[in-house]
């Protein structure tokens, strides 16, 4: 048995000063083999979503051995250097001169664990088709992984779904991320996948998605683009993730939700 860990979108300080008090006592109780965090609003210094260096730093001094993005993979003002760092994912099939990469290989004592990212056209539409390319990055690891993640960046429920069906029994997850708001539906399909709509978030749940609605609201009146910085939220962190327990053969025996 394999047991993964998966972080919904982390949103700010807020969520990564939560994650610092929180998730040692977590690995500890549950020892997961590989902890995976969706952080494309992790940025913690230039009022932007995104990533920077220090705050992947203390991302990955908590035990988490990569992280996945989004729309916001680019944001800021690290938004290209970050991807130098081979443990920072963005969609796959957003092209393939964008900076970054779209998957990697983690082992970890003998077991291979494959993480792929990929973003629905509804959100990019640039984006490449999500079913050609997780095709194609199949074929180039058989043989290779023992079992894989993904992390699917869009907000149609249909979508992820279908998308989760088509590759039932091939990948062991299809966690979705994004709308940044916990869906009820963990569940395992009929081949062995475990799966959810959306993992939701890790951030202050007093807002839009973790940000202060004022500047959403005064866009939706106005009707204009708005330069305003993001803003944090105010309220208590919400903590969005799941625990999947896999078995040799690659698949998934269970998907649960973690609470702090």
């Amino acid at each position: 048995m394999t047991k993964l860990f998966f972080i919904g979108d982390i949103v700010d300080e807020p969520g990564l000063t939560y994650l610092e008090a929180h998730l040692p006592a977590l690995i500890e109780a549950h020892r997961p083999d590989f902890v995976i965090a969706n952080a494309e609003n992790l940025n913690t210094s230039d009022d932007a979503c995104g990533m920077t260096a220090a705050s992947l730093a203390r991302l990955f001094a908590l035990g988490v051995d990569a992280v996945t993005g989004g729309n916001h993979s680019w944001d800021g003002q690290q938004g290209r250097t970050v991807h130098d760092d081979p443990r920072v994912l963005r969609p796959l099939n957003y092209g393939k001169r964008a900076p970054g990469r779209g998957a990697t290989i983690i082992e970890k004592d003998g077991v291979c664990l494959g993480v792929v990212n990929l973003i629905s056209p509804e959100v990019c539409s640039l984006a490449d088709h999500p079913l050609d390319v997780m095709e194609a990055q199949l074929s180039a690891w058989r043989g290779r992984v023992d079992l894989i993640v993904v992390d699917y960046h869009g907000e149609s429920v249909m979508e992820k779904l279908i998308f989760a069906f088509a590759f039932d029994g091939h990948v062991a997850a299809v966690l979705g991320t994004h709308t940044h708001v916990q869906t009820a539906d963990t569940r395992l399909l009929p081949c062995g996948t475990a799966y959810v709509t959306d993992v939701g978030m890790t951030g202050p749940g007093g807002g839009v998605q973790g940000y202060d609605a004022a500047r959403f609201v005064r866009s939706a009146w106005e009707r204009l683009p708005n330069a305003e910085p993001m803003r944090i939220a105010e309220g208590a962190v919400e903590f969005g993730a799941v625990l999947i327990t896999c078995n040799d053969d690659g698949t998934a025996a269970a998907i649960t939700r973690l609470s702090a």
